[in-house]
């Protein structure tokens, strides 16, 4: 598996300079840190994941987001995969949720909402001279993750606002609890 720091400096807890840099420097965090150590674990068990390229990692509200480089995740089996997210999912004790960066917003969003559908994503220019996305998704109950949570992950990762509405509202606000 790939990281953005050495595997020695993972494997032994402590950064050589030129990793530390990265994490003073904010281009990683203490939760990267800490993820690409439950990964380099997980490999042991599942040399199959070897194959991987980490990007980011990002906690919120009970959730784990993994990103890793496009193409990563579609070379795994689904068994792979779901072995993988439950035993992170166990090692962190959040929802964990595996994603593949993308350059192309729709694909990105499609990923990041799945098994929900995205039907339309429209820019809205605002009087202050910003862009907002407007994402339209189907059914607001196929939803896993709550849709403030997932307009976050947009804006922490991609920089882009989100707001998300759906074609089909649930009777009662997102109250799902984390599984």
């Amino acid at each position: 598996m790939e990281f953005p720091v050495c595997i020695f400096d993972l494997k032994t807890g402590v950064l050589c300079s030129k990793c530390e840099g990265k994490l003073r420097e904010g281009e990683l965090t203490q939760d990267d840190i800490e993820v690409m150590r439950a990964l380099l674990e997980t490999e042991k068990k599942l040399p199959q994941i070897s194959s991987l390229i980490y990007f980011k990692s990002l906690k919120t509200s009970g959730f784990l987001f993994i990103f890793f480089l496009e193409k990563s995740l579609s070379s795994l089996s689904p068994t792979v995969l779901s072995a993988l997210q439950s035993d992170l999912s166990r090692r962190t004790g959040l929802k964990v949720k595996l994603m593949e960066i993308r350059k192309d917003l729709s694909v990105f969003l499609q990923n990041l909402v799945a098994p929900a559908r995205v039907l339309t994503v429209n820019k809205v220019w605002l009087p202050d001279q910003t862009i907002e996305h407007r994402v339209l998704l189907d059914d607001e109950r196929a939803l896993t993750v709550p849709p403030t949570i997932l307009s976050e992950v947009v804006k922490r990762v991609m920089n882009i606002s989100v707001i998300f509405d759906f074609q089909r509202k649930s009777r009662q606000p997102f109250a799902r609890s984390v599984r």
